[in-house]
């Protein structure tokens, strides 16, 4: 076995990385530990900041057990991206969310959105895609 402790308080003393956003151009700001590493599975723990408003676009399908705090999660599925659904998510909650959804996270305002994320089996990447030359 591959085992993984989550601790909240190493998380939030983590410093905010910087990611590219699912519209071009843009940036989203989070803390995240990847626990987990494996072929078989990533294993991560993210925090968004109280009031944050974080958009992203999933390219895989990805499981979140929320640890703390609140957010009210708006998305669209795949393909068609038709229906905007809205459902709030608190401590204790589980989701999936499938692979090709677009979500903003809305975080309440008194604490950090703290979730364990679980992707099976992990994403790869090309050789070209992480050194970031598309030429």
């Amino acid at each position: 076995m591959i085992a993984t402790r989550l601790d909240d308080e190493k998380l939030l003393a983590s410093e905010e990385q910087v990611f590219g956003g699912p519209i071009v151009g843009t940036q989203e700001r989070m803390k995240v530990q990847f626990l987990v590493n494996d072929r078989r599975a990533c294993l991560g723990y993210e925090s968004f900041a109280p009031g944050a408003t974080v958009n992203w676009a999933f390219w895989h399908d990805e499981v979140h057990y929320i640890t703390r705090g609140t957010a009210k999660a708006t998305y669209t599925l795949a393909p068609n991206h038709r229906k905007i659904i809205t459902k709030t998510f608190t401590k204790g909650d589980a989701y999936l969310i499938p692979n090709g959804a677009r979500v903003r996270f809305e975080v309440g305002p008194d604490e950090p959105y703290l979730h364990f994320c679980v992707i099976m089996p992990r994403f790869e990447y090309s050789k070209d895609e992480r050194i970031d030359n598309y030429t």
